[in-house]
């Protein structure tokens, strides 16, 4: 240990609390004494703090030389809070225009110990070095923003949290001990009002600090007969202490305790030591890797062999990800005897954070078995989610955990056969009160200090979903919330939020017991409302009321985690539509992209320039507003129109028909519907022109149903005309489900004159599409979608239902009612039918007209069969071509419809 290093060793026990006979430890070790432990931190590098620690806030800090350092100046760390143009227009009218000068400067930061909880009599002491003031300054700072005046920067202790992520302007009980750049040492106010046990802080004067200085600080709380009393001590270089007390409720110092850091002092803690009762010693689970979920939408059939992509994130550093498949979980000889299927290394870089896409080659037809695979880091396996049965999970953690109920598991590939199960989740938010189950019903509890966060808003949260035998999990809209919380100011804060999401022992059980898909919304890419050519404008010019590299950098994760990309382009618009054909080509989910390839929401914008004559001139139903995009939509229109599969699932475009009301007037003059909403302009069906379009193309022919989430609301719906159905799900956390517009029922027209037939509707304040109120003490509305598509029968069959998250599948579905339905109910009436017909077994059919234009795709099956096709829009008596591949040969034939 270099000369530095043992003046801090020195005076960290000059100072500290009794430690004889501790042992100093790396992270995560094992307790030296029954009272007291020493924190050492290993000596390699590394942007991950480690186990042992939990912050809401990782970015803020960094492994270095032995030590835990604050860090600065991260990609994408001047996010402001209200910076979309639109969102300024509608939820701060004032008649000027948006002010793009602000505060960039960041709240304190907090990392705690997640293995101690102490209470009543404790004790902690650390050592810290101070390396002077962080250089931060970019040209046009101001020297007003908070970060460059004294008194804002400090370093020391936070204690008495009851959440580990007690942080960064979410501070609820945490108080903080510390020295400020101003000369000051003591306790600091928290957030708001919120002072040390609601007293006001005590201070003394301290000495300002030079560049390499040694600062012992030491925190004492002792019990008294009605409070409790806090003793803290500072001392620089060995010089005599300085001390503060104070008397507060125990309530305010009983807690997680750690480091607090703000503004542009840097410094390092070497050593960090509790003492306390061993009773208050945690017991947490270290785990290795978040998440490692299979894309289902990259499954392909490559020289013989399937393939699919794995996206796998880790906690730490490491060099090399491995996935093994098997046929069984619990394959002959063990897992270390199975062969790799497919292995990558783990990437760490300004947008990638510990993650690795592992190509991996499935050992047989994912249509004839179930698979079975395990997640290899550095040659261990680290599948188990060993948080399961921990301290890990529970109050003040951020998950609930009691679902799955072990993490001895292994990530499962079920078999890709018809029926097609399919479980449609949105709307995941993290914060705000957990439900419980109680002998009269269920209940929400308030906020709360220990459930600030929590992975899943309920007990008992798909506590049956195996039960459904669902095989894919789409992931719809806003799946993680990225700035639900807070603008994440680094990719650490970045992936630390979609952990916390995704990641929680719950959710990755179900990322890594089903195939995936993921289409994010506005929120994941961490901005709300961010759409149309808004988005693309503002990555790619500064002083437009945003950090163009908190929207490129959140654009770079975000299409990385949804596809397995290796490289990003952080400016382009991602062309992230996309179809997943099952190996059995009989059915297809396709994926869309309504928000960033749709028209500007903005319909105003002469009006907004000054020509008030001309207000709002660019109406929602002029036929050259585009909903996809003309690219997108020649894509869709393409697969319609050729696709083989006899059943097609499409997920993406959120709110076709617009039955979700706005609610803002603008004017007298204005509907409840403005035209400027921002709520209405969360629909697809904002661009109303392009959502007929769409209606017309998906009613084209039969067996399309659209899914989708975001509106906050479950429904199942079918226009009437062109017999589309059109099901949302979700939310899931979140409340404040989108109102129905006034004549909302079962029989009813949207906004725009569509004839619609409501099935059910699950909404916050309805039960049913008659808009009656929920029964007492029911569970909160939180819900996913049950899907199931079967293209085996002559006609095939689609059933939907909206389940509450702690259902059972034998329970009556949700909202009212359900849809059991068959192909030929979908889809505009007919106008002619390709009469059955013999051709090659097993074949991939398709109809096109003499000319070669595009009809229709089906299937035949093994004997090759092809049943009735039914036509939209092609007169009887029409000759077409009749054209099928079964990979190796082809044959065609010519038939009139009749």
């Amino acid at each position: 240990m270099n000369q530095h290093n043992d003046l801090e060793r020195r005076d960290f026990l000059k100072l500290g609390t009794a430690a004889a006979g501790v042992t100093a430890m790396g992270l995560g070790a094992d307790e030296a004494s029954a009272h007291t432990m020493r924190v050492v931190l290993p000596e390699v590098d590394s942007l991950c703090h480690g186990p042992g620690w939990e912050s809401l806030n990782p970015g803020y800090w960094k492994v270095e030389n032995g030590a835990l350092r604050r860090r600065f100046d991260n990609y994408g760390d001047r996010a402001r809070a209200t910076g979309f143009p639109f969102h300024y227009e509608t939820h701060q009218r004032d008649g000027g225009s948006m002010s793009t000068d602000y505060d960039p400067s960041l709240p304190a930061g907090v990392i705690y110990r997640n293995d101690w909880k102490p209470a009543g009599n404790w004790s902690l002491s650390a050592s810290f070095v101070y390396h002077g003031e962080a250089d931060v300054r970019r040209e046009g700072d101001s020297d007003e923003w908070k970060m460059y005046r004294p008194g804002h920067s400090l370093m020391g202790f936070a204690f008495g949290a009851k959440s580990l992520f007690e942080s960064y302007g979410r501070v609820r009980r945490a108080s903080f001990l510390g020295w400020s750049d101003d000369g000051r040492f003591g306790f600091t106010a928290k957030s708001g009002k919120r002072n040390v046990g609601g007293r006001k802080p005590q201070q003394v004067s301290a000495p300002k600090l030079e560049p390499g200085d040694v600062v012992a600080m030491t925190l004492r709380s002792e019990l008294a007969v009605e409070s409790v009393r806090l003793i803290a001590a500072m001392s620089v270089n060995g010089k005599p202490t300085i001390s503060v007390e104070q008397s507060v409720d125990q309530a305010a110092v009983d807690g997680y305790v750690g480091v607090v850091g703000r503004g542009l002092a840097d410094f390092s803690v070497s050593e960090f030591e509790i003492s306390a009762s061993d009773q208050q010693r945690q017991a947490p689970g270290d785990i290795e890797c978040f998440s490692c979920y299979p894309l289902g939408d990259t499954l392909r059939k490559v020289s013989g062999k399937w393939q699919v992509r794995f996206v796998g994130l880790f906690a730490t550093d490491g060099q090399q990800a491995e996935i093994r498949v098997s046929d069984s979980p619990n394959p002959q000889g063990g897992w270390d005897k199975v062969a790799v299927s497919g292995r990558a290394p783990i990437v760490n870089h300004e947008w990638r954070r510990n993650t690795a896409t592992i190509h991996t080659t499935l050992p047989i037809d994912p249509s004839e078995a179930t698979l079975y695979y395990t997640v290899w880091k550095d040659g261990t396996n680290v599948t188990a989610d060993t948080r399961v049965g921990t301290d890990s999970v529970g109050p003040g953690t951020g998950y609930v955990g009691d679902v799955p109920s072990s993490g001895d598991y292994v990530g499962r590939l079920p078999r890709l056969t018809a029926p097609y199960k399919l479980c449609g989740l949105s709307c995941h938010a993290i914060t705000s009160g957990l439900q419980q189950r109680d002998e009269s019903g269920w209940k929400i509890l308030g906020g709360g200090d220990d459930w600030q966060f929590r992975d899943q808003p309920t007990l008992e949260a798909y506590k049956h979903l195996e039960d459904y035998g669902f095989q894919i999990m789409c992931w719809e809209d806003d799946v993680w919330y990225l700035e639900l919380v807070l603008y994440p100011p680094s990719t650490d804060d970045a992936y630390r939020m979609i952990a916390a999401s995704i990641c929680g022992p719950t959710s990755r059980w179900q990322m890594m017991r089903h195939w995936n898909v993921i289409n994010p919304g506005d929120h994941d890419y961490g901005m709300d409302d961010i759409k149309g050519p808004e988005q693309l404008i503002l990555r790619l010019k500064d002083g437009l009321g945003q950090d163009r590299d908190y929207l490129r950098r959140n654009f770079q994760i975000v299409q990385h985690l949804i596809t397995g990309d290796e490289t990003v382009d952080p400016d382009a618009n991602p062309k992230k539509w996309r179809a997943w054909k099952m190996p059995q080509r009989d059915f297809t989910l396709a994926i869309v992209d309504s928000r960033l390839w749709r028209s500007s929401q903005d319909t105003a914008i002469w009006d907004d320039e000054g020509w008030g004559h001309l207000r709002e001139i660019y109406d929602r139903a002029d036929p050259t507003r585009s909903l996809l995009g003309e690219e997108q939509f020649a894509w869709l229109q393409e697969l319609m129109r050729t696709d083989s599969s006899r059943l097609i699932c499409l997920t993406g475009l959120n709110g076709l028909h617009t039955v979700w009301t706005g609610g803002k007037r603008y004017s007298n003059t204005d509907d409840d519907f403005a035209q400027r909403d921002r709520v209405a302009a969360d629909y697809a069906g904002w661009v109303a022109a392009g959502a007929d379009r769409v209606i017309e193309l998906l009613g084209s022919r039969d067996g399309v149903v659209t899914v989708y989430g975001d509106v906050h609301n479950g429904c199942i719906m079918k226009n009437a005309e062109h017999r589309l159905i059109e099901c949302s799900f979700g939310p899931i956390g979140r409340s404040g489900g989108r109102s129905v517009i006034e004549g909302f029922g079962p029989q009813m027209q949207d906004y725009d004159g569509r004839p619609v037939e409501v099935t059910a509707l699950y909404h916050k304040t309805h039960a049913d599409p008659e808009l009656n109120p929920h029964a007492a003490r029911e569970p909160f509305y939180w819900n996913f979608l049950e899907a199931s598509f079967d293209p085996r029968p002559v006609d095939p069959t689609v059933e939907l239902r909206i389940r509450n998250l702690v259902d059972a599948p034998n329970e009556p579905p949700r909202g009212g009612g359900s849809i059991q339905t068959i192909a030929s109910q979908t889809g505009r009436i007919p106008s002619s039918v390709v009469p059955a017909l013999e051709t090659l077994p097993s074949s991939d059919v398709r109809i096109v007209s003499v000319q070669g234009k595009p009809i229709r795709g089906t299937r035949s099956d093994p004997s090759g069969h092809v049943e009735d096709t039914r036509l939209v829009d092609v007169r009887a008596g029409t000759e077409v071509i009749v054209t099928a591949f079964d990979g190796d040969q082809v044959q065609s034939q010519l038939v009139t419809t009749i």
